[in-house]
C-alpha cells in the first residue's frame, strides 16, 4: 500500500474499462516498459457528506480500464472527511499488455493552473481476492484445434492460481448445451474438468454468460471476472437472452463489486462478431481477436495476467461542499513500473 498527499482520498480497482479492442500480438511481456498515465475527473459533494465522481473519457489515456459510464458515489468518513472508493480499475496498453502502479500524483485545477495537492490523502493496493469464471467455447467449428485450447485454459488457470492468493474460478462450457464447474478453489479440479470437455454442435454462447454472470453475482470476492472464449456467433440461446440482456445484468448488479468482462474471439474464419464480443467486456474489461490458434496462446497468457492485476485506491477529501454544476477538475498521475 502506498499513502501520498493529495486534494483527495480515492480507492480504485485496477483491472481493468472502456469497451476498447485490443490487438493480440506485439508487446514488451507481462511487465513492459514502465510509463505515466493520466486521470481525470470530476468530483462533487452537494451536501458536504455525499460525495461523488465522474471519470472524464476524453482526457483520460487510453490505457485507464474503467467504467467511464458510471458515477462513482462515496460515503461520510466522520465528522471531517468523505471517501469515495472506485473498483476494477486496470491499465492495459493496445497490445494487451498490463501496467502495474508504482507511483500516483493529484493535481487539482485552480484558476486554470493544475496545482499539486498536498493536503489531503491518497492511498491504492491490489485487491485482495479474486472470482473468475471462465466461458469456453467447445462447439465442433474449433475443429481438431480445441485439444490445444484447453491446453490454453488449463495454463491460464495455473497462471491466476500462480499471481493470486486468494482464487475462486468456474468453468462454463458451452456448445448444443451448456455445463458448469462450480467456484472452487482447487486449481487440479478445473483442469481436470477441463481436459474432459468434449465438442459438440451449436454454439450456446448468450446462455452460458448468463451462467458464468449468476456464478459470479453470488460471489463476494473484491474482484469478479468473466473471461469468454469462442469462434463463433451464437445460433443457439433462449430467445429472452442477448448481448443487451446480459449487457444489464452486469451493469445493474447491486452487489458492491462488479463483474469486469473480458472476451477472446478467435477469428480465422471470421465467424466472430466482433461487435458483440467488445459489448460483452464491460465494465472495464477489453475484448481481443486472434486471427490463428497460435496467437491466441498469447492472448490467454496476457489477460491471465491482465485479470490478476487489479487495484483499488480510496480518494478522502474533506467535507466542502462542492455543486454538481461547477465540479473540482482533478487529475491523477500514475508512474508504472518498468
Amino acid at each position: 500500500m502506498k499513502l501520498f498527499n493529495n486534494s483527495a482520498f480515492l480507492r480504485l480497482a485496477v483491472l481493468a474499462m472502456s469497451f476498447s479492442l485490443f490487438s493480440c500480438g506485439g508487446g514488451d511481456g507481462p511487465n513492459p516498459k514502465g510509463s505515466t498515465f493520466e486521470i481525470y475527473l470530476d468530483f462533487w459533494n452537494t451536501s458536504g457528506r455525499t460525495p461523488e465522481v465522474r471519470f472524464d473519457e476524453l482526457n483520460t489515456s487510453s490505457e485507464i480500464k474503467i467504467d467511464f459510464t458510471k458515477t462513482f458515489q462515496g460515503t461520510a468518513e466522520g465528522s471531517s472527511f468523505t471517501k469515495v472508493e472506485i473498483d476494477n480499475f486496470r491499465i492495459i496498453d493496445q497490445n494487451s499488455n498490463n501496467y502495474n502502479i508504482e507511483d500516483i500524483t493529484a493535481y487539482e485545477l485552480r484558476d486554470g493552473v493544475w496545482k499539486k495537492d498536498i493536503e489531503f490523502t491518497m492511498d491504492f493496493d491490489q485487491s485482495e481476492d479474486i472470482s473468475v469464471v471462465l466461458v469456453l467455447d467447445r462447439s465442433e467449428s474449433l475443429g481438431e484445434d480445441f485439444g490445444t485450447i484447453k491446453n490454453y485454459a488449463n495454463d491460464f488457470i495455473d497462471q491466476v492460481f500462480d499471481d493470486r492468493e486468494v482464487v475462486q474460478m468456474g468453468v462454463v462450457d458451452f456448445a448444443d448445451d451448456v455445463r458448469s464447474h462450480p467456484l472452487t478453489t482447487r486449481r487440479e479440479d478445473l483442469k481436470s474438468y477441463v481436459s474432459s470437455l468434449v465438442q459438440g454442435k451449436f454454439t450456446t454462447l448468450y446462455d452460458a454468460v448468463d451462467i458464468g454472470i449468476d456464478m459470479l453475482q453470488d460471489s463476494d470476492s473484491q474482484s469478479k471476472v468473466l473471461f469468454v472464449f469462442t469462434d463463433g456467433s451464437d445460433n443457439n440461446s433462449s430467445p429472452n437472452v442477448n448481448v443487451d440482456y446480459l449487457l444489464n445484468r452486469i451493469k445493474s448488479d447491486k452487489n458492491d463489486y462488479k463483474i469486469t468482462s473480458f472476451a477472446i474471439g478467435l477469428d480465422g474464419d471470421g465467424g466472430v462478431d466482433q461487435n458483440i464480443l467488445t459489448k460483452l467486456s464491460g465494465n472495464g474489461g477489453t475484448a481481443s481477436f486472434p486471427k490463428t490458434i497460435g496467437e491466441a496462446k498469447g492472448v490467454f497468457e496476457k489477460f491471465s495476467r491482465v485479470i490478476s492485476n487489479v487495484y483499488s485506491l480510496e480518494y478522502l477529501r474533506n467535507q466542502q461542499v462542492i455543486p454538481r454544476n461547477t465540479p473540482a477538475k482533478l487529475k491523477f498521475e500514475i508512474t508504472t513500473i518498468k
